[in-house]
């Protein structure tokens, strides 16, 4: 067993820490190694209220749907653990996963995707830490058990079941640009953004991330201008941090196959 969690996802945790306030930061962005949940890292819910205007909205182009299959699985572990969910109904494509905390310390996390992303729920503070995942990583190829990493000690509680993923095509439009919403493939030329009066329009992927200056945004054609998403005040107040935040993700274990 390792008591350490996986560097990318400590990495890109820190990172994102040290660049809260600034231009640096990636928060307003849809697709990153690692993914934290609000409720992990308490700072990160004020970055995000003041992040880029990039929207998402169901049923647009590049949209993952998710539905459950198969029979439910309800564990409580302490600890990391592997729970077997049994084999793999025809079609599945993903692992819809409920945890909640019963332990107030420690930290929960759940491989997502293809494996090479994460989501976590820190568990203390007063309160019981919740976490859904609608795409957990499938078990590898000829297994049927699913890891949850978890902190020694950490007990908690999981409702898993198998379900099936579909995403739709990107669209494209006269000019040959592809519009839609970043998903596991990657990012169409044009993804949404809402302008400064609360319209809903496109811009080019690269200046939604990056937005540093006032965006043009467009209707879909990529030509019709319907408006300008400007750059957010990158200052946010001033906010105390909570080592114990990190100390937490640092006692993530790995459970041993």
């Amino acid at each position: 067993m390792t008591l350490d969690m996986q560097p990318e996802t400590v990495a890109a945790i820190r990172a994102e820490l040290a660049a809260i306030g600034t231009g640096h930061s990636g928060l307003q962005r849809r697709q990153r190694r690692a993914r934290v949940t609000a409720s992990l890292v308490g700072v990160v819910a004020v970055a995000v209220s003041t992040s880029a205007a990039a929207v998402v909205v169901a049923g647009l182009p590049g949209t993952t749907t998710t539905t459950r299959t198969g029979a439910i699985t309800t564990v409580t572990r302490t600890g990391p653990a592997l729970v077997d969910l049994g084999r793999a109904p025809d079609g599945a494509g993903a692992v819809v996963v409920d945890i909640a905390c019963i332990s107030r310390t420690g930290a929960v996390q759940v491989a997502t995707e293809d494996g090479t992303t994460a989501e976590a729920v820190h568990c203390g503070h007063g309160g019981t830490g919740r976490l859904h995942v609608t795409d957990g990583a499938l078990p590898a190829d000829g297994s049927s058990r699913f890891a949850v990493d978890a902190s020694p000690g950490t007990t908690w509680r999981a409702v898993l079941q198998y379900a099936t993923s579909v995403t739709s095509a990107w669209a494209t439009n006269a000019r040959g640009q592809t519009y839609g919403v970043e998903n596991a493939h990657g990012h169409p030329d044009l993804v949404p953004i809402t302008t400064d009066d609360g319209r809903t329009g496109w811009a080019p992927w690269d200046e939604v991330v990056d937005q540093s200056a006032p965006v043009v945004v467009t209707e879909s054609d990529g030509v019709t201008v319907i408006g300008r998403s400007t750059a957010p005040d990158t200052s946010v107040p001033e906010v105390p941090f909570d080592r114990s935040y990190l100390d937490d993700l640092d006692t993530v274990a790995t459970p041993t196959p």
